[in-house]
C-alpha cells in the first residue's frame, strides 16, 4: 500500500466515536426558506373572469451531502489542492485570454494578408499584361532581326560584289592604261626624230648620193677620164654602204616594232577577257 504522504492522516483503528465525529452541516436558515417560499407565493395579476388556483410550491429542503467515510484530507493539503484550483481556473482564464489576443492578431494578419493577396492579384494580373506585350514586342524584334539580318547578308553580298567590281575595273583601267602606253611608244618608234627616222632618213640621202655619184662615174668614163669615173664610182659605193647600214637599222627597229606590237595584242586579249569577267561581275551587283 503507498504512503498516503504526511498531509494525509491514516485511518483510525477503531470506528470513530460521537465525539469525533464531524461537525454536522449546519441547516439552511428559516428566513432563506421563508424567502424561497415568498418568492412562490407572490401572486400573479390575472384577468378576473378567468378562474385561477393557487398553488402552494412544494418546501425546500436542503440536501447536506454525508461525509465521506475513510481517508480524511488534512488542512494543508486541502490549502495546496485550493491553490492549485485558483492556479488552474487562473491559467485557464489566462491562456484563453492569450488565445484570443492571438486569435484577434491573427485575424487581423489574415485581413491584411487578404488585402496583400489581392494587391499581389491584381500586381500579377497588370505583370501578366506587361509580360505579354513584352513577349509580343520580343516575338516582333526577333522577326525584325532576322529580316535585317538578312538584309545584312544581302547587302553584304552585294557590297563584296561592288568591291570585286571596283577590283577589276580599276584593274581593266590599269592595263588599258599599260597597253596605251605600249601602242605610243610602238607609234613612236617610227615618228620624226626616232631611231628609225634618223636611218631612214640616213638612207635616203645615201641613195641619192649613190646616185648621183654614179652617175657622175658613168659621166666621166664615157668622157674617158677613167681616173675621175673610178673616184665617182668610189663615193657611189660608199653611199650604198651607208645605204645598207641603214637599212639595217630600219630592219632592228621594225623587228622592235612587230614584237612590241605582239605584247600589245598579248595584253589586249587578256584585258578583253578581264572585261568580260567585269561586265558579268558589275551586272550582278546592279
Amino acid at each position: 500500500m503507498p504512503d498516503p504522504g504526511p498531509d494525509i492522516e491514516p485511518p483510525p483503528a477503531s470506528p470513530p466515536t460521537a465525539g469525533d465525529a464531524p461537525p454536522a452541516t449546519p441547516a439552511a436558515e428559516p428566513g432563506a426558506a421563508a424567502d424561497a417560499t415568498q418568492a412562490y407565493a407572490t401572486p400573479v395579476d390575472t384577468d378576473s373572469t378567468v378562474h385561477t388556483e393557487v398553488v402552494e410550491p412544494p418546501p425546500v429542503q436542503v440536501f447536506v451531502p454525508e461525509e465521506p467515510r475513510g481517508r480524511r484530507v488534512g488542512g494543508r493539503l486541502s490549502a495546496l489542492l485550493a491553490v492549485l484550483a485558483i492556479l488552474a481556473i487562473g491559467g485557464a482564464g489566462a491562456l484563453g485570454y492569450s488565445l484570443n489576443q492571438d486569435l484577434a492578431a491573427a485575424r487581423a494578419t489574415l485581413a491584411a494578408t487578404e488585402g496583400d493577396l489581392a494587391t499581389t492579384k491584381t500586381t500579377l494580373t497588370d505583370t501578366t499584361g506587361t509580360l505579354d506585350a513584352t513577349t509580343a514586342t520580343l516575338a516582333a524584334a526577333k522577326a525584325d532581326r532576322s529580316e535585317l539580318d538578312a538584309e545584312v547578308v544581302d547587302l553584304a553580298g552585294q557590297v563584296a560584289s561592288q568591291a570585286e567590281c571596283v577590283i577589276l575595273q580599276e584593274s581593266a583601267l590599269k592595263e588599258l592604261g599599260v597597253i596605251s602606253d605600249l601602242q605610243t611608244d610602238n607609234f613612236n618608234r617610227t615618228t620624226e626624230g626616232s631611231t628609225w627616222a634618223k636611218a631612214e632618213e640616213k638612207r635616203n640621202k645615201a641613195v641619192s648620193d649613190a646616185l648621183a655619184a654614179y652617175y657622175q662615174a658613168y659621166k666621166k668614163a664615157f668622157d674617158r677620164n677613167l681616173s675621175s669615173a673610178r673616184a665617182w664610182a668610189a663615193k657611189g659605193k660608199a653611199a650604198v654602204a651607208v645605204l645598207a647600214v641603214q637599212a639595217k637599222q630600219q630592219a632592228a627597229e621594225f623587228d622592235l616594232i612587230d614584237r612590241s606590237a605582239a605584247t600589245i595584242e598579248v595584253a589586249i586579249n587578256k584585258l578583253e577577257r578581264q572585261l568580260k569577267k567585269t561586265e558579268s561581275t558589275c551586272e550582278a551587283v546592279n
